[in-house]
């Protein structure tokens, strides 16, 4: 039998009332329209067909002095944003033409709205970024809910992915440490996609016991962490990772960073991470690699996301990282 969401363990209950030492890091909106840049800014996001990634020009229009730059298209390896200066072309791998794009912005505030953005994209020039930029701050809109399926199975109760495009690194992200096939232990920050889970089992092939998967508790809704549970059930009982879940927050990328240091220092092992669940756990990875460097590894699978994945759009959340950054996670 699968533990609840309500069975944590001491551990995950530590990861999830260390939150209350977060909340100065996280400013939260009712929706996107009741939230304002900061004058003079640099606002950097994408659009997709999901609702909650388009602005409104009316929105813009009040935005005092703020620079929009918009990604227009983007591939594995690269992505052009409508800059300032006209069209530029970034190659995600390469870190000095990451550094010229910021360079431009000359260190103004920056936000980074990774709501529409794909993680090889955002990821990249969050690392870049986190170096360059004096008041970093990233932004999320929750949706109102999920597309469900329209022929649901166990792995699939949403309509979220076309297909897995393959494990490859992020950009910028690649390590070149080669930790070895028995040395490491795999964290999977969960969503509702078991599919997902499967592969990354398939082909990273952890040694045995040494996975320890994460479900948002709270999710973005009551229900959610239960999705979670539904749509990972056959490869959790499989792998007999149901015994180690762990819980955090599922909007709360700093109190996953912690998590992950928790586990690293429980376990004594180099982490491969996975980030396929919510994207403010995927953020909370990010970071933990950029801060660990070579020691960690994040294992990506690149899902082909399906057009209209999400209904709706809800609460808008900023997040003050270049703030969290400059303290340490774990200080009182």
């Amino acid at each position: 039998m699968l533990a609840s969401p309500s069975q944590t363990n001491s551990a995950s209950s530590r990861a999830t009332s260390v939150n209350a030492n977060f909340v100065e890091f996280t400013d939260v909106f009712a929706d996107l329209a009741a939230f304002t840049p900061a004058a003079n800014s640099v606002y950097i996001y994408g659009t997709t067909p999901e609702a909650r990634s388009a602005h409104s020009a009316a929105w813009e229009a009040k935005s005092s002095g703020v620079s929009f730059v918009r990604q227009v298209s983007h591939e594995r390896w690269s992505a052009v944003f409508d800059a300032p200066a006209g069209p530029t072309n970034l190659e995600l791998r390469n870190a000095t033409s990451l550094s010229q794009f910021w360079a431009q912005f000359g260190g103004r505030t920056t936000y980074l709205d990774i709501t529409g953005l794909g993680h090889h994209v955002w990821a990249p020039l969050l690392r870049t970024a986190s170096r360059t930029i004096d008041d970093l701050r990233v932004v999320y809109v929750e949706p109102v809910d999920y597309s469900r399926s329209d022929a649901p199975t166990e792995g699939e109760i949403f309509d979220l992915s076309e297909k897995i495009g393959g494990i490859a690194p992020i950009p910028g992200f690649a390590s070149l440490s080669m930790i070895p096939g028995d040395d490491f232990h795999l964290v999977v920050l969960l969503g509702f996609e078991g599919t997902r889970f499967s592969y990354l089992l398939e082909n990273v092939q952890p040694p045995g016991g040494q996975v320890t998967p994460i479900v948002g508790v709270p999710g973005f809704k009551p229900q959610y962490p239960f999705y979670a549970y539904q749509g990972n059930k056959s490869p959790l009982l499989d792998s007999q990772a149901w015994k180690t879940v762990r819980y955090v927050t599922a909007n709360c990328p700093f109190s996953a960073y912690s998590l992950l240091e928790a586990i690293a220092d429980s376990t004594k092992l180099p982490l491969k991470i996975a980030p396929i669940g919510t994207k403010p756990h995927s953020l909370g990875a990010v970071l933990y690699a950029i801060r660990m460097g070579a020691s960690v590894e994040l294992v990506y699978d690149h899902p082909i996301r399906t057009a209209r994945r999400t209904v709706g759009s809800s609460r808008a959340l900023v997040y003050r990282v270049s703030a969290l950054l400059t303290r340490n996670l774990n200080a009182p």
